[in-house]
């Protein structure tokens, strides 16, 4: 039945089974990283092998298996279906992306889901990656004349084209001064409804295995915490202690927002982490100016390092990086005076 559906052309049902059975593929992704040693990690992985098969996946020599001996090939997006193919199957989408795998045809939107995963996965992969297939899409694939999301941002920036027909592209404008976390913040957030694999690890939310922003309940929770750790910081006054303890818990909420694994470093996502702990890493800097004794540490390098500044609260993945490597720093550690404030990071662990 599911195999009848998925295969169904220009069908709302089979679109709607498509992304549905996309986001379970996701989820079982990210728990299966998150949480390896599961009990129900050796049931999760085979029924994502299934799932993968179902829509597409790219098999172990390489080649693009039909959904059953016999079904037709269904028409990819004509403009970016030979780079997302090549894509898909780069060593830099299974070094830095795995798990990334483009779309199959299963409704009348089939190009803008292609054109979708195609951008968004780019934004995962070091710059030196993702410019060639950035250059390759704007001449197959050149943004239409349609609608912009505008945000203020640290950059003028184009991530998400517009669709020919109805969705809005999403891009940045640099803000003067320099855009703050609150303005950071509503990128992601933008991103996270298009982005079927990003999630959020913020604690107290995050309950193990993952939280995908795709889903509207899960991304208005998150936000609705984000909010009040960024209102928080409206409330304390310039140059203090108290205004860097809570700049540190807003851009933990900024942090928490990555992909399992973590984004790479000079990725579009790393430096959207960078620009987040360097906001608070400029107001530690003022308060100490101003003769408060405080001090902010970003956990990175190796995480044998790294831990001497958490706690037990690190998120290990078994991919990612390399063994023992810290992958993202999701809170900052914190000194003030007497009180110590520890970070929290992803990292891989050692097999």
């Amino acid at each position: 039945m599911l195999e009848q559906l998925l295969a169904a052309e220009r069908s709302l049902c089979g679109t709607a089974t498509a992304a549905a059975v996309d986001a379970l593929r996701a989820t079982l992704r990210a728990a299966l990283d998150a949480a390896p040693d599961d009990p129900g990690a050796p049931a999760g992985a085979r029924l994502l092998a299934g799932l993968d098969a179902l829509r597409g996946a790219p098999a172990a020599d390489g080649a693009w298996p039909r959904l059953r001996p016999g079904s037709p090939e269904r028409p990819a997006a004509a403009g970016l279906a030979e780079p997302a193919a090549e894509l898909a199957k780069s060593a830099a989408v299974e070094d830095y992306a795995p798990g990334a795998v483009p779309p199959s045809a299963a409704g009348p939107d089939d190009e803008d889901r292609l054109r979708r995963w195609y951008h968004l996965t780019l934004l995962r992969l070091p710059e030196r990656h993702a410019a060639p297939f950035r250059r390759r899409a704007a001449q197959l694939d050149p943004p239409p004349p349609g609608r912009w999301h505008e945000l203020p941002g640290r950059y003028d920036e184009e991530l998400l084209p517009p669709a020919p027909e109805g969705r809005a592209g999403l891009r940045t404008r640099r803000t003067p001064g320099g855009a703050g976390l609150r303005e950071l913040s509503r990128i992601a957030l933008r991103i996270g409804e298009f982005d079927a694999s990003l999630c959020h690890l913020l604690e107290g939310l995050w309950t193990g295995g993952s939280a995908l922003l795709c889903d509207p309940d899960v991304r208005d929770a998150y936000a609705a915490e984000l909010d009040r750790r960024l209102d928080a910081v409206d409330r304390t006054a310039d140059a203090t202690p108290e205004r860097v303890r809570a700049l540190v818990r807003a851009a933990e909420a900024v942090c928490s927002v990555v992909h399992l694994p973590p984004a790479p470093p000079t990725s579009w996502w790393y430096r959207y982490a960078e620009d987040a702990t360097g906001i608070v890493l400029d107001a530690a800097r003022t308060a100490h100016a101003a003769g408060h004794d405080v001090e902010v540490f970003l956990p990175a390098g190796p995480y044998r390092e790294a831990r001497r500044h958490t706690q037990t609260d690190d998120v290990r993945l078994t991919a990612g990086g390399r063994p023992g490597d810290t992958l993202a720093c999701l809170r900052l550690w914190l000194r003030a005076g007497d009180q110590v404030f520890p970070g929290r990071v992803v990292y891989r662990g050692t097999e």
